[in-house]
């Protein structure tokens, strides 16, 4: 679950919706390198199903430590976070070995931050070994996973930065862009605005984003969130994207 802070609460999105955007805004770009990408379908489908792994976790959402929200993506344990990376994996892996080789990258790609921990490096070196099982099933290649992967990281980042209202998702080198939470007051934060350098897409576009609101509250127990959940309507955030 991807949660922002709002002046009503906590917006609520959830890892599925936040791909779906990632592939929506990819699938625009108009850049002569992915128009004729000669994977390109087989890669816009890995962008938007790249957190899989997270379905059954946000289904379910964990109590914040805070007691007042759902659980952050950013602060699940690494255990659990090991389990849903590998599981994303797994899903495609019989249907689509490519498909799910370039999830693996996605992986292996975020394990970067964690450096030289012990803790992860038995899970990185599962992670690669796997990784090459399945471009051999595949009949593929690292340097194909190369040149797909920062189409996958620009889309993921893109939408994250959408979602969070933090522009410092989008690393790709090359890429910038600036979020404005636009609305006031209480609904400061009703729409985004996303701007980029460079423009790849035709012209401004609106996106809608799936979300939730939960209004301020402590909430006991994780039955309490789901029930506070199940209340809460969904509403569409709209995102527009344009020029920086």
């Amino acid at each position: 679950m991807i949660v922002t802070r709002t002046p009503s609460g906590s917006r609520l999105v959830t890892q599925a919706d936040h791909a779906r955007l990632a592939g929506d805004i990819l699938r625009l770009v108009r850049l002569p390198e992915l128009v004729e990408h000669p994977r390109r379908e087989l890669l816009l489908r890995a962008v938007r199903e790249h957190d899989n792994g997270w379905w059954e976790a946000d289904s379910a959402p964990r109590l914040a430590a805070s007691g007042s929200t759902a659980l952050d993506f950013r602060d699940f344990p690494g255990d659990l976070r090991q389990e849903i990376w590998r599981r994303g994996v797994e899903r495609f892996a019989a249907d689509s070995p490519y498909l799910a080789a370039l999830l693996s990258a996605h992986s292996l790609r975020l394990l970067r931050r964690f450096g030289g921990e012990p803790s992860w490096a038995a899970f990185r070196a599962e992670l690669a070994e796997r990784q090459q099982e399945l471009l051999e099933a595949a009949g593929g290649s690292l340097d194909e996973v190369a040149a797909d992967d920062p189409w996958m990281e620009l889309a993921d980042g893109l939408s994250l930065a959408a979602c969070t209202g933090e522009a410092a998702f989008v690393e790709v080198p090359g890429w910038q862009a600036r979020v404005e939470l636009l609305g006031d007051g209480e609904n400061a934060g009703e729409r985004v605005e996303l701007r980029l350098q460079p423009f790849p897409f035709a012209g401004s576009t609106t996106f809608d984003l799936p979300c939730r609101t939960l209004a301020e509250a402590r909430f006991g127990s994780g039955s309490a969130l789901g029930v506070a959940l199940v209340g809460s309507p969904w509403r569409r955030l709209q995102v527009r994207v344009r020029a920086l």
